[in-house]
């Protein structure tokens, strides 16, 4: 086995296949669960690749491919691997694994070293509520201060908001960098050094008989914002001959002043910048402190938050051993997943982790294994850092980079339509890829309706003509730039469609779909009176402008929900995601609370179905595969980027920061050489957007293309048909082909573990979670109280939620608010003493048991069962445990009881 290994993994070559294969084969060198860490980024990828472990282990010996890729990487023969797969199995269902997303690990260390930060243990995760954080920032600051931020937003010319969204910005980038403090006196002076070498220039052009009108029209200015505005061209020439208006009244002494005039504008500019950045940075240290002062009392932070804590704890409050110590394992192998998505500060948490596992030696079996695609990093605007695939593997030369690039997800038409696409760019790095699916079908479409009110029209007869030939509608998938692109589609098929079934899978909130704001603007009109309301729910329900609305319901007799009920029933608008905003309104007080709070409500759209035709983003479509893609253009002109700082990194070291100003790079090489850099890496991003969007489709990819201005120009695109459409009869890939290997393990005698025969075929990973999340929950409770209850499960939410959904949790707190209101275990609980997850050792064997009770000089063993049949294997256990309380605290007095939590009843059964 390659102990350090980088994998290069291009869309659809099996990023997820090398990530089983690499665990597994860690398990059969040796390699406890327990020691070994896999991070990904999302809840989801954190479940499928634990699923997806546990299945492999279950079904090995049945697929020949992933069979012969671990007896590769693990360099074990078949007969090994298959004599091992029983015990693997155990090993795998009987031990904590450490499968996290890097949110929920970072949470995870940060819940442990919480007082040596000074945080409660407690904490819930959730975002800022923005407009409550600013007027609470504005709150806090005295009166020097606040005149501070006021003439920061006058000398700028910006809104509050805006510089609160710089704030923000520098919260999450938790950069160090010196900023040089400047007085603003010192860039008035500059000015008028300047200003004064500009006038002898308006002298010598005035002086001029052979000046033109046009050079003395360009140094017509009496002040220094005139002379920045009259001289906006000539200023950026290299030299005075450079300007056609200044040709024929040049001379040496013009030439050094103008020389001279250049260096002293170039020199005001940096000290502008350098003001507004100190300036800047004096009022975000304010805000710093606020935010963490505020979010400690609310005792809630984000995720953001979270990793700034962390990040101060590993670099200043504790060392790498102690931080071992307490997490209670040492992860000997790392495994990331998506690792061109990691943020700087990410992979600084994760460091000390990294480099604990790359000292490994011949006494020690440790790796470090990452995998990901710089072709498909698309959150950069998250913080995500290309670079640092790379960088890793430069930095530790005795990590090797292996290259995947054969597809396995999509035909050979698409993949070398793709190849063609990008092969040949400049600065991009791509590899050739490789398919052995024959055939597919791609056609690229140019579509001048893409800019009309009617344009999807082309979109909707596509799909028609494709359901007319058999495509499978649940096996299309179209793909947009915006969630608004996918909102605007979603209501335009539906009512082109209107039996088909459509699916979104977009983050949308709910207060932002159709049907749901029509609700909100009616109540907000009734409750108003205002016109702006009215005409915002005619525009959603396609009335004409003033048309007159008769509808009247009483705000005061009807709770919210009532009444969002009564509103979506009139205008017969009520589908799917207006009945879950009925559900959610019930929590709102009254019609007050509503009409001020509604907007800020962050419940996501629901989708109308979970199969059907797919209407998502690129951005999530990342990770998934289709039969059939549409691909959509970008509607709209993509958002001129706004942002008032400019970072420059060295590969991943932060080089500079600028605070941009216009024209700043005319003046200052080292500012245009930060802007260049920031430009490719923009243009690098929309390329790797289109190469994730490209990438999606196995058999057929349609591509909408406007005439003009097209994101597709970036790769040459014209209209084209390459191949056969393909109709494709089953849902399930018929390229993939599973051979099975008969093998008869050998007999070794007797085990104490189960055979694989013996396992029971419908057993889910995820049942196995509900009862580990569900005694931890217990476990955690100081008392057996409503209150302990909420403060526990916010506790196993946070440990548990990469494995199990809400609806999970909201049953583990079901069943055990049943046992809290049984009465019968509450009369054990009266005036006693308990121990939780108490350890037993007896006849060498060492045993947990769930609740010890000793009250009247009388023990009481409780073990909870979450499984709903009674079992002779339970009793066996738990009189076990009573056996051995029995000769440990010498007493006849032992009793033992089973506690089986359902979740429409609690009780004892004694033993």
């Amino acid at each position: 086995m390659k102990n350090y290994l980088a994998l290069k993994a291009s869309a659809g070559s099996g990023k997820t296949f090398a990530l089983t294969v690499r665990y597994i084969s860690l398990l059969l060198k040796g390699a406890s669960p327990t020691e070994i860490l896999a991070l990904t980024f999302t809840n989801k990828a954190a479940k499928e690749m634990s699923e997806r472990i546990f299945k492999t282990l279950k079904s090995l010996g049945e697929d020949k491919v992933y069979l012969e890729q671990i007896s590769s990487v693990s360099e074990l023969s078949v007969e090994q691997i298959l004599n091992k797969k029983d015990y693997l199995i155990n090993l795998y269902l009987n031990s904590e694994l450490s499968i996290y997303t890097i949110d929920k690990f970072v949470n995870k260390i940060l819940r442990e070293f919480s007082g040596y930060i000074g945080v409660d243990d407690d904490f819930s995760i959730k975002q800022d509520n923005i407009e409550n954080l600013e007027y609470k920032f504005l709150q806090s600051l005295n009166l020097e201060n606040f005149d501070k931020l006021i003439n920061f937003s006058y000398y700028e010319a910006k809104k509050f908001n805006s510089i609160f969204d710089i704030f923000l910005n520098l919260n999450e980038k938790n950069e160090d960098f010196k900023i040089v403090p400047i007085e603003e006196n010192l860039i008035n002076l500059q000015k008028n050094l300047a200003l004064e070498i500009a006038f002898r220039l308006k002298k010598h052009i005035q002086n001029c008989p052979s000046a033109s009108n046009a050079a003395l029209k360009s140094v017509d200015f009496e002040n220094f914002e005139e002379l920045l505005l009259k001289g906006k061209t000539w200023l950026t020439k290299e030299v005075s001959t450079d300007s056609r208006d200044f040709k024929k009244c040049s001379n040496e002494e013009f030439e050094q002043n103008f020389q001279e005039l250049k260096m002293q504008i170039s020199n005001y500019y940096k000290l502008r910048s350098s003001y507004s950045l100190s300036s800047l940075y004096e009022l975000y240290k304010l805000f710093k402190d606020f935010k963490k002062s505020y979010n400690k009392n609310k005792n809630y932070f984000t995720f953001n938050d979270i990793s700034n804590y962390v990040y101060e704890l590993l670099s200043s409050k504790i060392d790498k051993d102690f931080l071992y110590f307490r997490l209670d394992s040492k992860y000997n192998h790392i495994l990331i997943d998506e690792f061109q998505d990691t943020s700087l500060l990410q992979y600084k948490i994760l460091e000390p982790l990294i480099e604990e596992a790359l000292s490994g030696n011949s006494e020690k079996f440790k790796s470090f294994f990452y995998v990901g695609d710089i072709k498909q990093s698309i959150y950069r605007f998250r913080g995500g850092k290309r670079e640092l695939f790379d960088f890793v593997s430069k930095k530790h030369n005795q990590i090797e980079t292996e290259i995947l690039n054969t597809n396995f997800r999509s035909a050979k038409n698409i993949v070398e339509f793709v190849n063609r696409a990008f092969i040949n760019l400049n600065n991009y790095e791509y590899y050739e890829q490789l398919s052995n699916i024959e055939n597919g079908y791609v056609e690229v479409i140019s579509d001048d309706k893409l800019k009309e009110e009617e344009k999807y029209q082309t979109i909707a007869s596509t799909i028609a003509k494709l359901i007319r030939k058999n495509i499978d509608p649940n096996s299309i998938a179209i793909l947009t730039y915006t969630n608004d692109d996918v909102l605007e589609l979603y209501s335009y098929l539906s009512k082109m469609f209107p039996t088909l079934k459509i699916s979104t899978e977009m983050t949308s909130k709910l207060i932002n779909q159709e049907n749901v704001k029509a609700c909100i603007n009616a109540i907000k009109y009734l409750y108003y009176k205002e016109n702006i309301y009215k005409e915002n729910l005619n525009a959603i329900i396609g009335n004409a402008p003033n048309t007159k609305l008769d509808f009247d319901f009483d705000l005061e007799e009807n709770k919210v929900f009532e009444l969002v009920l009564k509103v979506a029933k009139y205008f017969n608008i009520l589908d799917d995601n207006v009945i879950k905003f009925v559900e959610e309104s019930k929590n709102f007080t009254d019609i007050v609370d509503f009409v001020y709070e509604v907007d800020l409500m962050e419940t996501p759209i629901e989708n109308k179905e979970q199969i059907g035709l797919q209407i998502l983003t690129i951005f999530k479509s990342k990770g998934l595969e289709f039969d059939t893609v549409i691909l959509l253009d970008r509607i709209k002109n993509k958002n001129a980027d706004r942002s008032s700082l400019l970072f420059e990194y060295s590969g991943v070291y932060l080089d500079n920061l600028y605070y941009k100003i216009s024209n700043l790079e005319n003046f200052d090489k080292n500012y245009k050489r930060a802007l260049n850099k920031e430009k490719a890496l923009q243009a690098e991003d929309e390329l790797n957007i289109l190469y994730v969007a490209l990438t999606r489709a196995k058999s057929n990819l349609f591509i909408f293309k406007k005439e003009e201005k097209s994101v597709f120009d970036l790769l040459g695109l014209e209209s084209c048909k390459i191949g056969e459409l393909v109709i494709n009869e089953f849902t399930k890939d018929s390229n993939e082909k599973i051979e099975k290997i008969e093998y008869k393990p050998l007999s070794l005698g007797r085990q104490k573990n189960k055979s694989v025969k013996d396992y029971d075929e419908d057993f889910e990973l995820k049942a196995r979670y509900f009862g580990i999340a569900t005694h931890y929950c217990l476990e955690m409770m100081n008392d057996f109280t409503i209150e302990q209850l909420e403060y526990s499960l916010n506790l196993t939410k946070s440990r548990y939620s990469v494995y199990l959904k809400d609806n999970d949790f909201d049953e583990i707190k079901q069943r055990i608010s049943l046992l809290i209101q049984n009465e019968e275990f509450n009369s054990f609980l009266e005036d006693a003493n308990f121990l939780r997850e108490q350890s037993l050792i007896y006849n060498g064997e060492i045993k947990i048991i769930d609740l010890l009770i000793e009250k009247e000089n009388k023990y009481y063993i409780f073990d909870y069962k979450t499984t709903v049949q009674e079992n002779t294997e339970h009793e066996k256990q738990i009189s076990f445990y009573k056996k051995a309380i029995k000769e440990i605290s010498n007493s006849d007095e032992v009793y033992a009881y089973l506690v089986y939590l359902g979740n429409e009843k609690a009780y004892l059964k004694a033993i």
